[in-house]
């Protein structure tokens, strides 16, 4: 994809993750607000459940289809996609219904999920499948570099059936089950929709005549699940990563200390939908760069994925670190408890997204088992120091955990990309941009904060002051007619490596 086309669809497709994160933002104001932090801690559990579950159901197959299906393409072999889709789909259905039995096995035996869980995961058991293979179709157009598409299915249309039926929920009084149907349900309705969109998108893709012809299917599944199953593993550890803070502070403190603390992962987890909104859009460039080792056009993605993020993500998090309180307040009186947590989790996830797209760079070159090590060493951090920090801190412990698990996974992911594959952003774009960041945005809000206070009106000054800086800066690049920051293209990032010195990057 050129940079025209990349810019407008990471536009697009970060106005639909902004959307999503808002929806998000909404849904659990709404169950906090309106059910109180013990009821929303055992909300959070089950969705923490449910994560997970789903998570191993697809065991990295809608990855291992962003990495494959741009890769042939760029190869001229589009006959070979629908082959890779049945490749990856038949194994995930298997699982995925194994894995809703064993769910459903699990919640008649005592003591293994938390209470009053149990009844809500075995009504979410069969949904288990169908978000399976909504992975999967997510995955595909992905690959199919139909970003927009997807972004929208997942971040507009099935947070906002979500909040719907969420706050159905809550006007009519309803319970844990009745808000584990409101969340499970809308997966049915956007999966078939995504598989009807996949399906008139390979349809034209069938019309493109191939200028190769697809691989052997032998060598292709096993190149496949060789990546994949690796992918899948990390993505297990990921939700794990993700969630497993929320479950041990339940264990530890009681379901309301983790509805407070879910508050806190889901404020912290608004501001990773701009990485996630990268991964998104870069994934399929870098997949398709890396397979004819163009390494100047994929050194320009990773400088302007990262670029992008520290825009973004430094000025979020730093208004997180200057209002934490008001931002917590609006989830009700019990929430402002979690703004010590939050000073911890925000001011580690500032170094953490400094490193740019790094986790994207290592899957689409293949190393999907570099990052299933780097996820590891991360995991055994957060359980070590989740148990150690809990007991004795409380939610500064379980916060403190995460941003040791963050760095860790992060830093390693990092020095395997610069020091190992020799793909790094530059670091002077990258840095100017972070200080412009910290200047503007950290300055002026510390100057609404001595003037207003922490307050609801200082949090608002301070927003206007912030999206007036963004349109301010995003005019001058129109006015410029620029889709990038100077610096990056990729001439600016070196040559490209001659293919007869080496092997190729991403079959390596």
């Amino acid at each position: 994809m050129t940079p025209h086309p990349l810019a407008r669809s990471g536009s697009l497709t970060f106005a639909f993750v902004v959307t999503g994160a808002g929806l998000a933002f909404a849904a659990t104001l709404v169950v906090s607000n309106a059910s109180g932090a013990a009821a929303a801690g055992q909300f959070f559990q089950v969705v923490a459940v449910l994560a997970i579950a789903t998570t191993l159901s697809t065991f990295g197959a809608d990855t291992g289809l962003v990495r494959a299906v741009p890769a042939l393409t760029a190869r001229g072999q589009s006959s070979g996609v629908p082959a890779v889709l049945r490749i990856a789909g038949r194994p995930v259905l298997v699982l995925a219904a194994g894995v809703a039995a064993t769910a459903a096995v699990l919640t008649a035996v005592p003591g293994v999920l938390p209470e009053g869980v149990g009844p809500a995961v075995l009504l979410a058991a069969p949904f288990l499948v169908l978000g399976a293979v909504l992975n999967l179709a997510f995955g595909a157009l992905r690959g199919l570099h139909r970003v927009p598409t997807f972004s929208f299915l997942q971040n507009v249309l099935l947070p906002s059936l979500r909040v719907l039926g969420v706050l159905a929920v809550v006007v009519a009084g309803g319970g844990l089950l009745a808000l584990t149907a409101a969340w499970t349900a809308p997966v049915a309705v956007v999966a078939v929709l995504a598989l009807l969109l996949l399906r008139r998108h390979l349809r034209d893709l069938r019309d493109r005549p191939g200028a190769a012809p697809p691989p052997e299917a032998g060598p292709q599944r096993r190149a496949f699940w060789s990546f994949s199953s690796a992918r899948g593993v990390t993505a297990v550890v990921e939700a794990l990563l993700e969630w497993l803070d929320v479950l041990l502070v339940a264990a530890f403190l009681g379901p309301a200390a983790a509805g407070v603390y879910g508050v806190v992962n889901r404020c912290i987890r608004v501001g990773a939908m701009l990485d996630h909104t990268a991964r998104m859009v870069t994934g399929p460039s870098i997949s398709a760069a890396l397979a004819v080792d163009d390494l100047a056009t994929a050194r320009s993605v990773f400088t302007r994925t990262t670029a992008v993020l520290v825009a973004g993500a430094w000025p979020f998090y730093l208004t997180l670190l200057l209002f934490g309180p008001v931002v917590l307040s609006f989830f009700g009186e019990d929430f402002g408890a979690g703004y010590p947590a939050m000073l911890v989790i925000a001011s580690a996830m500032l170094l953490a997204v400094s490193a740019g797209g790094v986790q994207s760079l290592l899957l689409m070159a293949g190393r999907s088992r570099w990052q299933l090590m780097n996820k590891s060493a991360a995991l055994a951090v957060a359980v070590a120091l989740n148990l150690w920090l809990i007991p004795q801190w409380g939610l500064v412990g379980a916060a403190t955990a995460w941003a040791a698990s963050v760095l860790t996974d992060t830093g390693l992911a990092l020095f395997q990309s610069v020091r190992l594959l020799g793909i790094a952003p530059r670091w002077s774009v990258v840095g100017a941009i972070a200080a412009a960041a910290a200047v503007l945005t950290g300055g002026s809000g510390l100057l609404v904060r001595a003037v207003l206070g922490t307050t609801a009106s200082g949090l608002l000054v301070h927003l206007a002051l912030t999206g007036l800086l963004v349109l301010g800066a995003a005019a001058v690049l129109v006015l410029r007619r620029r889709t990038a920051v100077r610096g990056t293209g990729a001439e600016a990032c070196g040559p490209k490596r001659p293919r007869s010195s080496r092997d190729l990057l991403w079959s390596r």
